[in-house]
């Protein structure tokens, strides 16, 4: 096959399709469904991006560094998606120690692998002080294409698997321990509704279920509203359900006959919480809450994330107290009981679904706005949609 050169100039990024065994392709970032295809390329090949200064070769599956090759001006530069992945989580948080939380590492790490970044291409991508971080021009030019890159991978290795995977046009939802019940009565409104739409319910946590709606392992999630989800998971985020919550706590507990416990004395209690990163969502939303109260949670005990709800055992043995959803309230738990909170909490849950053209997708977000907004589940906030783009 003879060298072939696309080119897109809004975003000047170079399609080459070169034949032979080591063939490879570059993918124009401003076509993620059809770059593949309008680049004449076999999608099971080698993916190399080219931007200025950016060169590197990535595995169909792995996501790793394969090579590099020539760039323009005659630089070589080869850098990882790991290293962009890093970088792009930075620029967003402006923030090392919240970009390491984001992406499940250390903040040492996190830093080493961004010096190494600044030292590959040669410039300073960040202005750090003891106070704050800010991006640099050079920072800023990079961030807008490295996240078009990183969607154009993200999108081609998608689609190898939704071409694999067995159960395509089955709707895919996630949930949490927390938003379980929303979701179910979603899902049953949307299954008398659309009997022919095959649904599947998978749980998991609040950072997962959003890295997996980015994926499209998952069309849609309940998850713990999150700060500028829409625009740091690039998928479309409606206000679902203000869940109104419970203090679980001890059948002995000087409270558990009471019609409310202050949320002082709960926060001086041992606080049982999921374990973090997984269970950061909740837990940071929870102290929040506390702290606003004028309180700090000064004890707590980590159990496991998932189905973390299964651990109220801890509670009935007067190791602890948890927070759990009002509807668990309908599936008493022997040694537990259930008391209001005062004043009264609720928990922030958003519907995180994704941008992918689906009909399946569409029918959903339809269906738990109609149904949010003809039941009242929001109490606290205003209905609202955010997209990547606000």
């Amino acid at each position: 096959m003879a060298p072939t050169d696309h080119r897109d100039e809004s975003c000047q990024f170079i399609v080459k399709v070169r034949g032979g065994p080591s063939s490879s392709c570059v993918v124009s970032a401003l076509a993620p469904h059809r770059g593949l295809a309008a680049a004449g390329c076999d999608p099971l090949l080698p993916i190399t991006l080219r931007t200025a200064g950016i060169a590197q070769t990535v595995g169909r599956s792995s996501g790793t560094t394969a090579g590099a090759a020539s760039v323009f001006a005659a630089v070589d530069v080869p850098v990882e998606l790991r290293e962009l992945r890093y970088f792009v989580a930075v620029a967003e948080e402006l923030h090392f120690g919240r970009a390491a939380q984001r992406l499940h590492m250390s903040q040492s790490p996190l830093s080493r692998a961004i010096r190494d970044l600044e030292r590959e291409l040669g410039v300073a991508l960040f202005v750090r002080t003891t106070r704050h971080v800010e991006l640099t021009p050079a920072g800023f030019a990079l961030l807008e294409r490295a996240r078009r890159a990183l969607a154009e991978i993200d999108g081609a290795i998608e689609e190898a698997r939704r071409a694999a995977r067995p159960d395509r046009g089955v709707l895919t939802v996630g949930y949490g321990p927390l938003s379980r019940a929303a979701v179910r009565r979603v899902v049953a409104a949307l299954a008398s509704a659309r009997p022919d739409l095959p649904i599947r319910l998978d749980e998991d946590t609040t950072p997962e279920l959003l890295t997996r709606v980015t994926a499209h392992d998952l069309d849609a999630a309940a998850v713990v509203e999150t700060p500028a989800a829409a625009r740091r998971y690039g998928v479309r985020v409606d206000a679902l359900r203000d869940e109104p919550l419970l203090a679980a706590v001890p059948s002995s507990h000087r409270y558990a006959g009471a019609d409310a416990i202050p949320i002082g004395v709960f926060a001086a209690e041992r606080v049982l919480l999921p374990r973090e990163p997984s269970g950061s969502a909740i837990n940071a939303w929870l102290r929040a809450v506390v702290r606003a109260a004028g309180f700090e949670l000064e004890q707590t005990l980590e159990t496991p994330s998932a189905a973390w709800d299964h651990r109220l055992p801890l509670v009935a043995a007067g190791e602890a107290v948890a927070a759990i959803v009002a509807d668990w309230e309908d599936e008493p738990i022997a040694g537990v009981a259930a008391v209001a909170f005062d004043p009264p909490l609720v928990l922030p849950i958003d519907l995180a679904s994704s941008l992918s053209p689906n009909d399946g997708i569409a029918v959903l977000v339809e269906t738990a706005c109609r149904l949010r907004d003809e039941q009242g589940w929001l109490t606290r906030r205003a209905a609202r949609t955010e997209l990547p783009s606000d």
